[in-house]
């Protein structure tokens, strides 16, 4: 059974499924649906058409499927896609997408936001990942699985950042990173490889061997990357972990 605080406004047409919690204060948008088991501890708006899947837990301010900052917005049937056993805290805000760029936000499974991240038009998470505190993503942002993004980093619009990817605190992260990379700064500059990160993540030590290499070798002044592409795929390209290095390479378009 659902527990409702009586401040809480539910307009007619929400769906709240079964043993959901929703504190004092809440706004939940008439074309909101809310999935098994969330809870929304106090403060919380879901508005526009928003969907979530179950046991997602959202802290107090949060305010998702708010309308896209794009002045091309008219208004139109737009989405936010949210999976299952995210942690969204305080002050998080996601916007739907926009007609032009999809027509949705959408997050994965297993995410955990932390206070004041924000989640722009049409961008794309998925699963595993941590945004610190006052991350900002620009519209049409995809991550991918396992990333972990340091304190106040900002994303430009269009950018697609790779799974098991680790950046410092404060970064202007203004290019593509391919996965398993490791950097920081302002500009973002890839310094290496998420060793740590990926031996917490149980990667074998031959595995780790073979990204370092593909790593070198992509990153060496004197090859084209092209060339460069051409040396790991003949040498690693039959192994999973240097075939997901490869496939974004080839299928990301802009700078890296």
């Amino acid at each position: 059974m659902s527990q409702i605080h009586a401040t809480s406004i539910i307009e007619n047409g929400a769906v709240i499924g079964k043993n959901v919690e929703i504190g004092p204060f809440c706004h939940i948008g008439a074309n909101v649906s809310i999935g098994d088991g969330c809870i929304l501890k106090s403060h919380v708006v879901l508005d526009g058409w928003t969907s979530l899947g179950e046991k997602n837990i959202i802290f107090p301010f949060a305010c998702i499927g708010g309308e896209p900052q794009d002045l091309k917005y008219r208004h139109e049937k737009t989405l936010v896609t949210i999976g299952c056993e995210n942690i969204i805290r305080e002050g998080v805000s996601i916007h739907r997408g926009t007609k032009g760029g999809g027509g949705q936000t959408a997050i994965g499974d297993h995410n955990l936001l932390m206070g004041y991240v924000h989640i722009a038009h049409d961008c794309h998470i998925g699963n595993h990942n941590i945004l610190s505190n006052y991350t900002g993503l620009s519209g049409h942002c995809t991550l991918d699985d396992h990333i972990n993004l340091g304190g106040q980093n900002g994303i430009a619009q269009f950018l697609h950042i790779g799974s098991y990817v680790f950046t410092g605190g404060g970064s202007l992260i203004d290019r593509n990173i391919p996965p398993y990379s490791t950097g920081f700064g302002n500009r973002f500059e890839v310094k290496g490889v998420n060793i740590v990160g990926l031996k917490r993540k149980g990667f074998s030590r031959e595995a780790i061997s073979e990204i370092l290499e593909a790593h070198r070798l992509y990153f060496r002044a004197d090859l084209k990357s092209d060339e460069a592409l051409r040396i790991i795929e003949e040498t690693y390209g039959d192994r999973r972990e240097i075939r997901e290095f490869l496939d974004f390479m080839q299928k990301t378009e802009g700078s890296v």
